[in-house]
């Protein structure tokens, strides 16, 4: 039964991403709700854990802090050295950046396995902790897949490949659920690489889903898709979820 179980992430997954490749004239509102969502997870989820985090640091700050920081400015660098400069674009043209999609849409997907190893180590403890964790990582991927697609479709990169990165994202989860039934992480690891996670969401966030709910919509609109996605995350966090 609870091999059945660790399945169950996949199906979330590729869900969000239909949702957000089906909603073509309406993708405006995905990305208002993925940012919001990407800025809840960090805010409500994230940062709670980092908190509780008594590993390295550098002079006070605590080490996932200070990977979100360099996270956020890898992203930025990273973009301008494979995006296409102003000069090379029709003035107020759009530009899309596929590797950096794949880039993004990359982190997504290890963050997914990593919700995977969560599952799998929770089942080892009790059933009840691992349908616990499993909860939350079955509402968290619907999101991720959402997120995932509108990362991929904001950079230029054709449905097939948007498709390929979702499914992968899909597939992560699941074996990282039956890789940490039997794999110990470390408490440092897992909490370091959050903190980078943290910050590749506020860069695209910030760059890129809250100018698109903003380019297809009005500010009305982008404000309360945006607001609505934040809010799910919090309810989520309330409900201990």
């Amino acid at each position: 039964m609870v091999a059945v179980l660790k399945f169950l992430p996949f199906f979330t997954t590729m869900l969000g991403g239909l949702v957000a490749l089906r909603a073509q004239r309406q993708l405006h509102l995905v990305y208002g709700v993925a940012a919001g969502a990407m800025l809840g997870l960090v805010a409500f989820h994230l940062l709670p854990e980092f908190a509780e985090f008594e590993g390295p640091a550098l002079g006070s700050v605590p080490l996932p802090y200070l990977l979100v920081i360099v996270a956020f400015l890898a992203m930025f660098v990273l973009e301008e050295l494979i995006g296409p400069h102003p000069a090379d674009a029709d003035e107020g043209a759009e530009h899309r950046h596929p590797h950096v999609g794949l880039i993004g849409a990359g982190a997504l997907v290890l963050h997914s396995f990593l919700d995977g190893l969560a599952i799998g180590i929770g089942f080892t403890v009790s059933d009840a902790i691992g349908v616990a964790i499993l909860i939350a990582v079955l509402a968290h991927d619907f999101a991720d897949g959402m997120t995932t697609a509108a990362i991929m479709r904001r950079h230029g990169n054709t449905p097939g490949r948007t498709w390929a990165l979702v499914t992968a994202g899909a597939i992560a989860p699941v074996i990282g659920a039956f890789v940490g039934g039997w794999l110990q992480l470390s408490e440092a690891w897992v909490i370091g690489y959050a903190g980078f996670f943290a910050g590749t969401l506020l860069y695209f966030a910030t760059r890129d889903m809250i100018p698109g709910a903003r380019q297809g919509g009005t500010a009305r609109t982008a404000f309360v898709t945006i607001a609505g996605g934040a809010l799910l995350m919090w309810l989520l966090s309330a409900a201990g979820i």
